[in-house]
Formats: C-alpha cells, structure tokens, sequence
C-alpha cells in the first residue's frame, strides 16, 4: 500500500510542488534516482529521506560509508 506523501509531513511548498508534478503518492516517485529525486525543486535532503523510507529504500544508496 502507498502512504500518501500529504500523510509524511513534508514541507507545503514541496507537497505543492509535487502534486503539480503529479506525484501524490510515495509509489509515484519509486522510479527516480536520489539524483533525480534531489533534482526537484524545493526538494531537501531532509525530505528526501523520509520520503526514501517510506519507500523502502536507502536514501544515497552510491556513498561510501566512512572508517
């Protein structure tokens, strides 16, 4: 079941912007990249984090952890 991206708290002018784009729901936005998803504007890497775990997924999944 999707969560609805209104139901994850995200800033109002990035709900804005994503229903403009089309995306109302966290399955919507499955296939972009945290390149791509970082790319829209007004989107933080705050955001992008809750939104990629109420995806399922590792937010930056390309960065090496550091020792």
């Amino acid at each position: 079941m999707d969560t609805k991206l209104a139901d994850l708290k995200l800033k109002p002018s990035l709900l804005t912007e994503l229903n403009q784009l089309g995306y109302e729901v966290t399955g919507d936005l499955q296939h972009l990249s945290a390149a791509e998803a970082l790319r829209i504007p007004v989107m933080g890497g705050r955001d992008w984090r809750v939104i990629a775990k109420a995806l399922g997924r590792d937010p930056y999944p390309n960065l090496k952890k550091r020792r």
